[in-house]
């Protein structure tokens, strides 16, 4: 195995250490850096940001307009350094007011409009209106892709939803299917295929290609009528936002309504509901922006962030993490979350955080430059110690933390999630170790035993990482694993650490590490990718690496105790302790 240490000696170490008592405790939030475009200080056209799409390469694409009022500025395009901006005046673009926006598998980008839809090769424009295509109404959200390529287009006042295979259109209004209303806000398709349109005054109808199901106050526990926005998480659940109602979530069986009166949301009036990669779900409201992960709720506004505007419209997230947030008035704002003080990602800040710091120490290294500032100076000196001081020796609360099953029960068949809404059910004998842990206590598995989860994270979408304590095991068992996708952390033929995530396909192969962890000891070992190197450690020391650009897409459940396919010979024969799942690469 690597060995981090060169140039330092335990001497060092004490005097940095010493250093660090004798600093003063510095308060620290860890919030994020905030970062506002509008019209006075970018290219942004328009202060009212209706829409947001995120390209392949990373571009920005920016909707303008204002709800209930025509103004706008048209569509703008962002890569980080440059601004263009396209309009009515030079461009094809029907209308510069409530630009809605998609992008579809191939790349193009589409924009629905107050007069009309159009897509953007980069190139050309094609526009669609009434008098050119089937459309029963100029005013059009932008569409959304079923696994076919259909486009479904939700269209206003009174045009029903629109149905366009890139030659033919189709269009469903009450007179000729089971839509419930004509006025369709918006439309959103499910991990099953399934259509659904969100009305202004009819609820939610559900359309499988064949039959409607529609959901209203009268018949179910949706909250109001009048549907804002629809959001299908990978989880195969369906989000509702509403005007004055609140949001609720359709489980596959019924509705869970979220409101004021009883959930952490800041308002009952909700502008747009977006998805993040970690199914966490965001409500941009009339109150600020609320995230929801199906446990804990998040509100940021005025008063508490660095948001210009409370009247939040829209939300996407890019593939460093950051979160971009269209305002009414306010313009565009980027929160960039804070780097976790936990740097090795044991949950606590002590001494190995300390040593994690001293090895970049006169470096610019940003994984570990949190001070003085929330993203450092460039440096790693005494002001990131400062700043770790301030929460030395305490947990902390580290929001990129997805997953945590401590394994520290003492009977039962539950694994509790202490960071989320992902407990795991036990599958076998339950056979708890209260005080036989690396860290508390460990569940003990037999070789028949597994513990069963939900979704936490598709691998696919970014930066993560997974971390487990284990002793025992046998060669071919594995630890956590996912249905449908890999084997995130498991033993090869030899016993040592590798890890089945990759690219998938012919290019994409495992990644083994020389380091045996079935030799019955207690051994930490972790799993990260952050977005270009993909690393094992074993006992908090690189034991492989390698550059793989890419994960494959995955979004199946987690398993502890077993492999993807559950092939005999694959079941854990030992101890598991504290698995822990983050959406950052963690350096242990």
């Amino acid at each position: 195995m690597q060995r981090r240490w060169t140039t330092w000696t335990v001497r060092d170490t004490i005097c940095v250490v010493f250093l660090v008592g004798s600093l003063s405790a510095a308060a620290w939030s860890q919030t994020g850096e905030w970062t506002v475009h509008n019209t006075g200080n970018s290219g942004l056209p328009y202060n009212g940001v209706t829409a947001l799409a995120i390209d392949k390469q990373g571009v920005v694409w920016v909707g303008t307009g204002r709800w209930w009022a025509h103004a706008g500025g048209g569509l703008a395009k962002f890569d980080g350094t440059n601004w263009a901006v396209y309009n009515t005046g030079n461009s094809g673009l029907p209308d510069n007011d409530h630009v809605s926006l998609s992008i579809e598998p191939d790349g193009n980008i589409w924009s629905g409009t107050e007069d009309g839809l159009s897509k953007f090769d980069g190139t050309n424009w094609t526009v669609y209106k009434t008098y050119n295509s089937g459309l029963l109404s100029n005013k059009t959200g932008a569409p959304a892709f079923d696994g076919k390529g259909n486009a479904w287009i939700a269209t206003y006042p009174n045009g029903g939803l629109a149905k366009f295979d890139g030659k033919n259109w189709t269009v469903y209004h009450t007179g000729n299917s089971g839509l419930p209303h004509n006025f369709v806000c918006d439309v959103a398709i499910d991990t099953h295929g399934n259509i659904w349109a969100g009305t202004f005054g009819g609820g939610v109808a559900r359309f499988d290609g064949q039959n409607w199901t529609v959901y209203n106050t009268g018949n179910s526990r949706l909250p109001h009528n009048d549907v804002s926005f629809l959001a299908a998480d990978s989880a195969g659940n369906v989000w509702a936002g509403t005007y004055g109602g609140g949001m609720a979530k359709f489980d596959g069986t019924g509705w869970t309504p979220y409101t004021v009166a009883n959930s952490g949301l800041p308002d009952n009036w909700i502008w747009n509901l977006s998805v993040d990669p970690q199914n966490s779900v965001w409500a941009g409201t009339k109150a600020g922006l609320a995230r929801f992960d199906g446990a804990r709720w998040i509100v940021y506004n005025k008063g508490n962030s660095g948001l210009p505007d409370d009247n939040v419209y829209c939300a996407a997230f890019d593939a460093q993490g950051r979160i971009w947030i269209g305002t009414q008035d306010g313009g565009l704002a980027v929160l960039r979350p804070q780097p976790a003080i936990d740097f090795n990602g044991d949950g606590v800040v002590d001494i190995q955080d300390l040593l994690r710091l001293v090895e970049s120490w006169g470096q610019d290294d940003p994984t570990v430059d949190i001070g003085p500032t929330a993203f450092g100076d460039g440096v790693v000196d005494a002001e990131d110690l400062k700043v770790l001081m301030g929460s030395w020796d305490k947990q902390v609360q580290d929001d990129t933390l997805v997953a945590h099953w401590k394994l520290d029960e003492a009977d039962g068949m539950t694994a509790s999630d202490s960071a989320g809404s992902h407990d795991g059910t036990v599958v076998g004998s339950a056979a708890w170790r209260p005080a036989g842990g690396a860290v508390g206590g460990a569940l003990e598995f037999n070789g028949t035993t597994f513990v069963a989860a939900d979704f936490v994270l598709n691998p696919g979408k970014g930066p993560f990482s997974v971390l487990a304590w284990l002793k025992g095991g046998g060669p071919g068992q594995t630890l956590v694993s996912q249905t449908g996708g890999a084997n995130w952390l498991t033993a090869n033929a030899q016993g040592a650490l590798m890890t089945e995530l990759s690219k998938g396909g012919r290019s994409g192969v495992g990644l083994s590490s020389q380091e045996v962890i079935t030799d019955g000891h207690w051994h930490r070992i972790a799993c990260t990718w952050d977005g270009v190197n993909r690393r094992l450690y074993v006992d908090d020391v690189l034991a492989a690496e390698d550059v793989h650009d890419k994960l494959a897409d995955s979004y199946g459940k987690l398993t502890l105790g077993s492999a993807k396919n559950a092939a005999p010979g694959t079941f854990w024969s030992g101890l598991i302790d504290d698995v822990r799942v983050y959406n950052r690469a963690v350096n242990p």
